[in-house]
């Protein structure tokens, strides 16, 4: 009888999440098909036309792999970009969806939560940032979000960083060759969705490594292997971005491009950050022992680092590029502690439990509100002059 329960439980959450993916995969493709047809603000319609001159060999892409993938798509299916590029998307983001939820079930040692995995899926998709209206009234800039949707190549980037922390962490705990092959693949593998995520990654790894003291054989040749890939695709990247055929340059730029949009630094930091702190400090004995947040956070302080400390010069200086690393670091360490905080839910006492759900359904509300925002015609840099309910 209780195998049937359980049965019977695990095939109503497979339709339940099966129809969240479909929801997943129809809200994405129209988000980004309203961005092809100009109706959202996003940079999607530039990328199209880039990647049109791209295989005209018209222009240089540092980063094609959204390009490449909407491209052929796009001809696959005889399509124009504008659908092609939707699709693509959606997929990518529904993929996104299907790895936190397969990452959450493979970190929980309950083997049957499967209305857990839902929640955690469905929070890490859409949580935005803590948000004071009257300390800065725009939901994305200054502070960065975990949930960035009007960028196409970090969204193709999120699944692959997402992949190579779970499987970097599962190489050094298991130290097989497969986990080995797996990590290198989809390390790499970004480099061509977007760099922002490989110059965050190659210093944590190698502060992780001296941390642990992991200096045997097998890992040792795991950091060199994809040192080297990484260097190698980075230095091309770099000399056809800015080098002669490219425009601009790398500037050291301490917070100059940061306070921009910013009126407090410190503070920006500890509200987007406050959740994913609060979660590890309530559950540090537990935190110890979890290095998929431990590597996590080193991601999130290099990225701090990359974003306070440089900038592109030129046209492009207040475009923020940097800042990336930053906001796809939130997300990484948002998936982690969120997992770890429905992990230990019943553990934690009833004022702790009640106040960390109270913040993160509040930081939902707000990346849902940012989210349908988009969609109802508000630009993601907008000023937000009032904030139902709040």
């Amino acid at each position: 009888m209780n195998n049937t329960s359980h049965s019977d439980n695990g095939e109503f959450w497979t339709i339940i999440n099966g129809l969240n993916l479909l929801l997943v995969f129809i809200v994405t493709y129209f988000f980004v098909y309203m961005q092809t047809q100009g109706l959202i603000t996003a940079d999607t319609r530039q990328h199209i036309h880039f990647m049109q001159q791209y295989f005209e060999g018209q222009v240089y892409i540092p980063h094609p792999l959204w390009h490449i993938g909407t491209y052929y798509l796009s001809h696959l299916l005889g399509v124009d970009y504008s659908v092609g590029a939707s699709v693509f998307t959606a997929f990518l983001v529904t993929f996104y969806a299907m790895v936190i939820y397969k990452i959450a079930q493979s970190l929980d040692t309950h083997k049957r939560d499967y209305a857990k995995w839902f929640l955690i899926t469905f929070v890490s998709l859409v949580i935005g940032p803590f948000f004071l209206m009257s300390f800065n009234s725009r939901i994305y800039l200054g502070q960065g979000s975990p949930s960035v949707w009007h960028n196409v190549t970090l969204l193709t980037l999120k699944p692959l960083a997402l992949l190579s922390v779970f499987y970097t962490i599962k190489f050094f705990a298991s130290n097989q060759y497969y986990h080995f092959i797996l990590a290198v693949i989809v390390t790499v593998a970004s480099i061509f969705a977007k760099p922002n995520y490989i110059i965050i990654f190659l210093p944590s790894l190698l502060v992780y490594m001296i941390l642990k003291k992991y200096f045997d054989k097998r890992q040792l040749q795991f950091t060199l292997v994809t040192v080297l890939l990484s260097i190698a695709a980075l230095a091309y990247q770099f000399t056809n971005e800015f080098g002669g055929k490219g425009e601009g340059s790398i500037i050291f730029d301490f917070l100059g491009v940061w306070s921009i949009y910013s009126p407090s630094i410190p503070i920006s930091i500890l509200m987007v950050l406050g959740l994913p702190l609060l979660i590890t400090f309530f559950n540090y004995q537990s935190v110890k022992e979890n290095e998929f947040i431990k590597f996590s956070w080193l991601l999130v302080f290099f990225a701090f680092v990359l974003f306070a400390c440089f900038a592109e010069g030129g046209k492009h200086y207040s475009h923020g590029n940097f800042s990336w690393s930053w906001h796809l670091s939130l997300s990484l360490i948002y998936v982690f502690t969120i997992i770890e905080y429905f992990k230990h839910y019943f553990s934690m006492s009833a004022v702790i439990r009640y106040s960390l759900l109270a913040i993160m359904l509040y930081q939902l509300y707000v990346g849902w509100y940012f989210l349908i925002g988009m969609f109802n015609g508000i630009n993601y840099n907008d000023a937000i002059n009032t904030f139902p309910f709040f």
